[in-house]
């Protein structure tokens, strides 16, 4: 088939999946009950409807197959004549988790995995529920049971007939298409295989091999809904061959994540060229008004300026346009975790439950397609390492249950997710110990950071053998890339006993922001303006040192002072006025003390990925339209520890000074 047309049909697909993940959240609180939610299950059934449609387009049989025998379950349980149990659940769930598997096993050309033992369970639930004459009706053979039909259909004399249809928007207007078409099939009698075929440029059409007890009557009638009937000799229908072992194992690890990378209902890279043509714009508009204050001031350029701030109007409109089209809330990658834990849980004995917090905070698209692998190794990372096993927990006068928690904040400009449990947190000597073991090199004495640095470092494990959840030595390296690629950082708390933290801060989109243009000892920076919360003046006397910290009084208390100059390494100039940005964060607040404040600019940003170059507290590069770069300060960097103490940046400064007196 067409690849734009099975990038609908996964995209398409993750979407429902995504939906049923939900719903099946949603359907536990109806365990036990006389009537389930018959929202939540109206739901779940039209997803699976459709689920089961799209799969007949694509031909994927096995997973049409399932899809409609977890839709006569829950039309048992719409109906009122079922309830639900743990069981029942547990059966959907498999079902979801099955459909999954088969279609990430289409995308990558695999082979599909195994489905009967779960076909006959769900048919199971709907015999427990069902009375004999009330029986669902049979849905369209698999490709794995298509040969057994076929020989079934010859032994009890059953006549063979080819349907074709061709659909037409003029039928689809009146109603009929593929799902329509079928339904009336399975009405006279059992599809035995349903194949779509591309002929032409952009013709789709649908065989269907059915077999029927009587031959079909009112031709016409099927003429008129586009559908052609034959009689048929039957198809060469193969029985199926072997499963492979990774077919039949459910032990086989699946990524949850289906959609293709590069759909967002339109395609991410014609909103990437209109994200660029943006930037070039806005790059373009700086030009213009570094040009117009070149110019002389006696000329009349009271139009040009007009026209340039209107030009800056409608690109601010038109980036706002475009970021709301990419920001996506995190919610697309959060609703998959549930399964995630759930599917651990079962393998192990462990009981753990996973809270979610923060869905609705949005990120660039772009971001969040980089995210999906780092995020799941972390959530999975919090299962295998640091949550304990029921006995251990209960010995350490914990609950049975341990919790994990995935939440989303944004935070300014930046969005902030933290993946926390409160399992048995890191021992930093056995850390240590096997650092040295496998000749990863370490410091003297490990803080947060420096395990954090050991713990990403490429090939280092705790774990001698691998299981299916951690264990490789690759996962927390290719997080801790992944993130400094987006131009963010990941952070590391954990506390012996009590849990583990891992923080992950990104921007919310690599395009553009709102910047205070500042600059000291000649050196121009942008601040994002999200991150300033006031202005003020100051003087050298008005900064004190306090345990070797220069602080200045700031409104009941004091605040810590950052130097630019000195964070820049440079020798600032003497001022009798200098200008102090109060930035804050989540991580607290600083005051920037700079020489100039240059202005108010929108500037494109621009990641510092090369790893030789990249400096904390330095979020990116910009141009303000004279085609030198200036970096742009990361202020949740500024407001941490890593960059506040400012005792060696002072002593180096005194330094400085006796040399400049002595010389």
């Amino acid at each position: 088939m067409d690849a734009q047309f099975l990038d609908d049909f996964f995209a398409e697909a993750d979407e429902h999946l995504v939906q049923i993940r939900r719903e099946l959240l949603l359907l536990e609180s109806s365990i036990g009950k006389a009537e389930s939610d018959v929202k939540v299950v109206k739901e779940l059934f039209q997803c699976f409807h459709s689920f089961k449609g799209i799969s007949a387009i694509v031909g994927l049989k096995s997973a049409e197959l399932i899809a409609h025998a977890a839709e006569d379950f829950l039309r048992l349980l719409r109906d009122r004549k079922a309830q639900l149990t743990e069981n029942g659940l547990e059966i959907l769930t498999v079902a979801t988790q099955k459909l999954e598997q088969t279609v990430a096993a289409f995308r990558s050309r695999k082979p599909l995995p195994g489905f009967e033992s779960l076909l006959a369970d769900l048919k199971d639930q709907c015999r427990q529920w069902s009375d004999s004459n009330d029986a669902p009706e049979k849905p369209a053979r698999s490709s794995d049971t298509a040969f057994l039909a076929l020989e079934e259909a010859r032994a009890h004399g059953r006549l063979l007939w080819k349907f074709t249809f061709s659909p037409t928007k003029a039928l689809d207007a009146q109603g009929i298409n593929v799902n329509s078409v079928r339904e009336q099939l399975l009405k006279i009698g059992e599809i035995l295989k349903a194949t779509p075929t591309v002929k032409g440029k952009d013709t789709l059409i649908f065989e269907f091999l059915v077999s029927t007890r009587e031959t079909p009557s009112d031709f016409p009638s099927w003429e008129a809904m586009g559908v052609t009937v034959e009689p048929a000799e039957p198809e060469q229908i193969e029985a199926p061959p072997a499963p492979s072992e990774a077919a039949l194992t459910d032990e086989t690890e699946h990524n949850p994540f289906l959609a293709p990378s590069h759909i967002v209902r339109v395609d991410l890279k014609r909103l990437d060229d209109l994200m660029r043509i943006t930037g070039e714009m806005v790059i373009h508009r700086s030009r213009l008004e570094t040009q117009l204050g070149l110019l002389n001031d006696e000329k009349n350029l009271n139009g040009v300026r007009e026209v340039s701030t209107g030009l800056g109007r409608s690109l601010r409109e038109l980036r706002e346009a475009i970021m709301r089209v990419r920001l996506i809330p995190v919610a697309e990658i959060f609703a998959r975790m549930p399964f995630v834990v759930r599917d651990l849980s079962r393998q192990t004995q462990k009981k753990v439950r996973l809270k979610l917090t923060g869905e609705a905070t949005e990120i660039d698209k772009y971001l969040l397609e980089r995210l999906k692998d780092p995020l799941l190794h972390l959530v999975r990372n919090a299962f295998s390492h640091g949550v304990e096993t029921p006995a251990e927990r209960s010995a350490a006068g914990k609950p049975e249950e341990a919790t994990i928690e995935l939440s989303a904040a944004t935070a300014g400009d930046s969005v902030v997710i933290e993946v926390r449990d409160d399992g048995k947190g890191i021992n930093p000597n056995a850390i240590l110990q096997r650092a040295r073991k496998l000749g990863i090199e370490t410091p003297e004495s490990l803080d947060n950071d420096s395990l954090l640095k050991i713990l990403c470092s490429s090939g280092f494990s705790t774990r001698e053998d691998a299981d299916l959840t951690s264990g490789r030595g690759v996962g927390m390296a290719v997080v801790y890339t992944t993130v400094r690629e987006l131009g963010g950082n990941l952070t590391l708390d954990s506390e012996e006993g009590r849990g583990t933290r891992f923080t992950i801060r990104l921007p919310l989109t690599l395009a553009i922001a709102e910047t205070l243009i500042v600059s000291a000892a000649g050196q121009t920076c942008a601040v994002p303006q999200s991150f300033i919360r006031e202005i003020l003046q100051k003087t050298e006397t008005d900064i004190q040192v306090a345990n070797g910290i220069e602080i200045v009084p700031y409104r009941e208390g004091v605040l810590p002072v950052i130097r630019l100059a000195d964070f820049l390494g440079l020798n600032g100039n003497p001022k009798a006025k200098l200008y102090l940005l109060v930035i804050v964060s989540d991580r607290g607040s600083v005051g920037l003390l700079v020489e100039k404040i240059v202005g108010q600019r929108e500037v494109v940003v621009r990641a510092l990925r090369d790893p030789l170059i990249q400096v904390r507290g330095v979020a990116g590069a910009t141009e303000l339209g004279d085609g030198k770069a200036i970096l742009i300060l990361d202020g949740a960097a500024l407001t941490g520890g890593a960059v506040r103490p400012p005792e060696r940046l002072r002593l180096d400064r005194e330094r400085k000074e006796m040399e400049a007196q002595t010389a």
